[in-house]
């Protein structure tokens, strides 16, 4: 004992708030304590069950959930999709009385937001590089529509970089406080999403095109129909974002409570595509 105080700063075992097994102050602190090791307890059992029942212990649904969850887009837009559930339920409360039951969650509701958006911009570093090469690609080839999103999708994402080492003190704007710089610059990944719905109705344009000739065989037609459908859902999310970021930006205020429905809306479009 006398030489574990010597080589420890503090105990390992117990004797210590913070060791495997600490002096219990309260029944409150035992179940504190407990929460884990229960919890692992309960899916072990589920675990247990579950080989009874199909006599494996493989899991393809945990096996799919990881593969998604390993994505990074994937991580990226179940947080969104969390993100303006949040928002959602500001807005939803700012219409409540002030005895609703949920109102003294709301400075959590509001801290788990901002969270959520900073992890996410944090991750943003380095989004840009994939589409340097296709606008170089589309201004060689002429492709102004694609370019012009591209550079400005490009811009915003560097402009959001910026916006982080504002809001940290590494740099410092005379004209702009972090939030303004941050709305402005939302103006143009509002302006990204009305050239990517026009993106969706040129190439919506052109499959149908392909679909008239009279070659194209029934294989074809349905992967064709199937990308009009997926353009078709992408358009309803460029609307719905647009509509976001105009309340976002401040450019048009709106209620959080249905920004935030559509919010979560476009996010489980892209999450959707992960999955």
């Amino acid at each position: 004992m006398a030489m574990s105080k010597a080589l420890l700063s503090t105990p390992l075992l117990m004797g210590h708030k913070e060791a495997y097994l600490p002096p219990l102050q309260s029944l409150p602190h035992a179940v504190q304590i407990l929460v884990g090791p229960s919890l692992m307890c309960f899916v072990l059992g589920l675990q247990m069950l579950k080989k009874q029942l199909t006599n494996s212990h493989k899991s393809e649904l945990y096996q799919h959930i990881w593969k998604f969850i390993s994505k990074a887009e994937a991580r990226d837009k179940t947080g969104r999709i969390v993100q303006y559930f949040c928002r959602f339920l500001q807005g939803f409360l700012g219409h409540m009385a002030p005895e609703f039951w949920l109102q003294g969650w709301k400075p959590v509701i509001a801290e788990v937001q901002t969270t959520l958006a900073w992890a996410r911009r944090t991750h943003r570093w380095g989004k840009e590089l994939p589409h340097i090469p296709v606008l170089g690609q589309a201004i060689q080839s002429g492709d102004i529509l694609e370019a012009t999103q591209r550079a400005v999708l490009i811009t915003f994402l560097i402009q959001d970089h910026i916006y982080w080492l504002l809001k940290v003190g590494i740099l410092k704007f005379q004209n702009y406080t972090p939030i303004e710089w941050h709305r402005r610059n939302l103006r143009f990944i509002t302006f990204s999403h009305v050239l990517n719905f026009s993106l969706c109705v040129r190439e919506i344009s052109r499959i149908r095109q392909k679909q008239q000739d009279p070659k194209t065989d029934n294989e074809a037609m349905k992967k064709a129909d199937a990308a009009v459908y997926d353009n078709l859902k992408m358009m309803l999310r460029y609307v719905l974002t647009f509509i976001q970021m105009l309340h976002v930006s401040q450019v048009k205020k709106m209620d959080d409570w249905y920004i935030g429905l559509m919010g979560m809306m476009s996010s489980f479009i892209d999450a959707s595509k992960q999955w």
